[in-house]
């Protein structure tokens, strides 16, 4: 399960809005908005990931606990930067119901750096490309990191309804892997592809409720079984500086952690 979280480059195509409002937090899915030049925004994310696995009548629960910054700001008219900063707080694997972790894991994992451009609009949907690239800052032995440069873009599209108090967002993405040892190359693909779709409704002015579906390839080369998410939350304006944001993530398919809670906050500047 670590491998699979630091493997995954975050990827997807986009069908949503014409407007320039951002998605942002709990979906996971993009939108093709970038942030103004000479604004910024600061996302702090957190999240608890509980999964059950049992293979060969053995079975092992993993509670994961990770928090994230991401500082985002613009560049230039329709392109913006992003910087995201994961911190894995701690990571416990019980197995057969044994008292105590039989692991404990902590520690920065590594960073992304992205660049949006949202390059077209065409019949009332902007689309936006999105290269990314995962820098090997996490401490590869402690198995917070690959220990390689992992590089990505993602297609996003953007709709919006009846001035943007519905929307509608879709990726598609692409992500190389690069492994360190002949026994990763062997066990892990290295392409990695994947794919979602996510709504929001204004429900009443501030509050917003979010949905989001997802998949992508399996990085495990001895499954095929594609890792699906479907994710539903809410995101709350406090005003023009200060969002809050929660949600559930729910793992469709096996690959995919069984459950987890998302939450956090943005700073606009």
């Amino acid at each position: 399960m670590k491998a699979l979280r630091s493997i995954t480059v975050a990827l997807t195509f986009a069908l949503a809005t014409s407007g320039s409002a951002l998605a942002g937090p709990p979906l996971a899915t993009d939108d093709a908005g970038t942030v103004d030049v000479g604004k910024v925004e600061i996302e702090l994310n957190g999240s608890y990931g509980y999964n059950k696995e049992t293979v060969d009548g053995v079975t092992t629960k993993t509670n994961t606990n990770d928090a994230e910054i991401k500082i985002t700001t613009g560049l230039y008219k329709n392109l913006g930067i992003s910087l995201a900063i994961p911190y894995m707080i701690n990571e416990r694997e019980y197995i057969d119901g044994e008292e105590g972790g039989v692991s404990n894991v902590d520690g920065f994992q590594d960073m992304t750096l992205e660049i949006k451009y949202d390059f077209l609009e065409l019949a009332g949907i902007n689309l936006a490309i999105k290269p990314s690239v995962v820098m090997p800052t996490g401490k590869y032995s402690n198995g917070l990191s690959d220990g390689r440069w992992q590089f990505g873009a993602t297609l996003i599209a953007t709709k919006e309804f009846d001035d943007g108090k519905y929307a509608l967002h879709t990726n598609f993405g692409y992500g190389y892997n690069h492994y360190r040892t002949d026994e990763m190359m062997e066990s892990t693909r290295s392409n990695i592809w994947s794919g979602s779709i996510a709504g929001e409704a204004e429900i009443v002015k501030g509050l917003t409720a979010v949905a989001d579906f997802g998949l992508q390839t399996n990085p495990d080369k001895g499954s095929n079984d594609l890792p699906v998410y479907a994710l539903t939350g809410l995101r709350y304006e406090i005003n023009e500086h200060l969002d809050v944001d929660a949600g559930i993530k729910f793992g469709l398919t096996k690959p995919e952690t069984d459950v987890t809670a998302l939450y956090g906050l943005v700073l606009k500047f």
